[in-house]
């Protein structure tokens, strides 16, 4: 995991500039029983965010079984420890029962004292603010596991990549791949133009874990959207001027 560690950050650095904040914060109190929630801008964020995490934390994803079925996305989420749940646009009963069953290990993880990382709208968002609408999976954590300590992560700058719903369209990351796989070659030549990408981790005092679900919500989403996501284009080369990762 060292070596596949360092080969992530070192492919993500060539494309992005990555600034953590907080994280010394979090680790101060400690390294265990922590549910991580990140807003979700952009197929490529849960990456990073694994990328920042995964040295002091070793979180364990809980990602959607249909976007993690690819070629090396699917090998490297089941190198991490990924709880997979199903695609849930329209769920069966037996997918509902998948959903608990996922929901269920995940909450056997934060008792052993584990740590783990929950995208808490359960999608990638098509606005450049974070909507929750009736997710309950946050409040139902928090009512089995009442002690685990609740880590929130604001991510900006991914807003108008091509892996965002902000570059005008649904992103795909196989669609995107061989624009990405010349780029990463050029980038070993005459360098990549950098998308800067902040990441703000929070571990809030006054988090509602005793509210319901739509005071969990709406707490979650003023911590999102407290700060501007404007679309942000960066090309892929020097000379281009709109597609950007």
């Amino acid at each position: 995991m060292v070596v596949l560690r360092g080969v992530v950050k070192a492919l993500l650095s060539l494309r992005y500039r990555i600034e953590v904040r907080g994280l010394e914060a979090v680790r101060a109190r400690g390294d265990r029983k922590i549910l991580f929630l990140p807003n979700h801008p952009a197929l490529i964020d849960p990456v990073i965010v694994m990328a920042a995490l995964h040295k002091d934390f070793h979180p364990r994803p809980l990602a959607n079984a249909k976007r993690t079925d690819l070629p090396v996305i699917g090998w490297m989420a089941r190198r991490v420890g990924t709880v997979l749940i199903p695609d849930l646009m329209a769920p069966s009963r037996r997918e509902m029962r998948e959903v608990a069953r996922g929901l269920n290990m995940v909450r056997r993880v934060l008792d052993d004292g584990a740590n783990i990382l929950l995208y808490p709208g359960g999608q990638l968002s098509r606005e450049p603010v974070e909507r929750l609408g009736g997710k309950g999976a946050v409040d139902r954590l928090l009512k089995a596991v009442p002690d685990a300590r609740v880590v929130l992560v604001r991510q900006r700058g991914l807003w108008g990549s091509s892996f965002s719903w902000g570059f005008g369209r649904e992103p795909h990351v196989l669609g995107n791949l061989p624009m990405q796989l010349a780029a990463l070659a050029a980038a070993g030549i005459v360098g990549l133009p950098r998308r800067t990408v902040v990441l703000e981790l929070d571990e809030p005092g006054d988090f509602p874990r005793d509210g319901g679900r739509a005071e969990v919500n709406a707490y979650l989403e003023r911590f999102y959207n407290a700060t501007p996501n404007p679309v942000v284009r960066v090309p892929y080369f020097w000379w281009r001027s709109r597609e950007g990762a």
